[in-house]
């Protein structure tokens, strides 16, 4: 093999190399390498890394897709489940304060019946307490639906980034990976410990196509 063979072999490498640095995992080698050697063996684990970056770019851009409506409908359960605790409450309390009124008003009645209808009371009473206790589970699990969504916020933030530095989406060039990697930078130095903004993770899905 003569010096040019191997400077053409090494720049079909390089060339092949840039091209999964873009995104462009379709790209084939210009030149054929020899099966021996170290070309041969680089040339092998080049290949092979084309052929794991093929596999996971589907799963990788379906979860990066659907991560924010998962995290959009986990708000929704948040806000559902925060009503229905209010609702359920504020009822009960109006329930304990009309069975309260409802004993007051027996009690200041000389009729011999009102006593079996008094005594309905404490149970009454007793139900409405229950309905206000299993609220508090509710409001656990409100507590910890917050806390997932937290851990989902930073699940469809990985996968952005990784979306980003893949440079998976239908503009490969470049300059539009420079934008999109100086936009995640400028988020990350307003919000350094929050999540990414709803319209940024938009912008970015909606360059990669989706």
């Amino acid at each position: 093999m003569t010096v040019s063979d191997v400077d053409a072999k090494i720049a079909s490498l390089v060339e092949i190399t840039d091209a999964i640095l873009r995104g462009d995992f379709d790209k084939q080698a210009s030149e054929v390498l020899d099966a021996e050697g170290v070309l041969a063996s680089l040339a092998q684990k080049i290949n092979k890394m084309v052929v794991n970056m093929k596999s996971v770019e589907a799963p990788l851009t379906s979860a990066g897709k659907h991560a924010p409506s998962v995290v959009s409908s986990a708000y929704n359960v948040i806000e559902l489940m925060s009503q229905s605790t209010g609702e359920v409450l504020s009822k009960a309390d109006r329930l304990a304060e009309l069975a309260d009124q409802f004993a007051h008003a027996l009690g200041d009645g000389a009729n011999g019946g009102n006593v079996a209808a008094s005594g309905m009371i404490t149970p009454m009473k007793a139900a409405i307490y229950d309905i206000i206790a299993s609220q508090s589970y509710q409001d656990v699990a409100r507590q910890k639906m917050e806390a997932l969504i937290g851990e989902l916020n930073q699940m469809r933030d990985w996968l952005v980034e990784a979306l980003v530095v893949l440079n998976m989406g239908k503009d490969s060039a470049s300059e539009n990976l420079e934008k999109k990697k100086e936009r995640l930078k400028e988020a990350k130095k307003t919000i350094p410990d929050g999540p990414l903004s709803q319209d940024l993770v938009d912008d970015l899905l909606a360059e990669f196509g989706f």
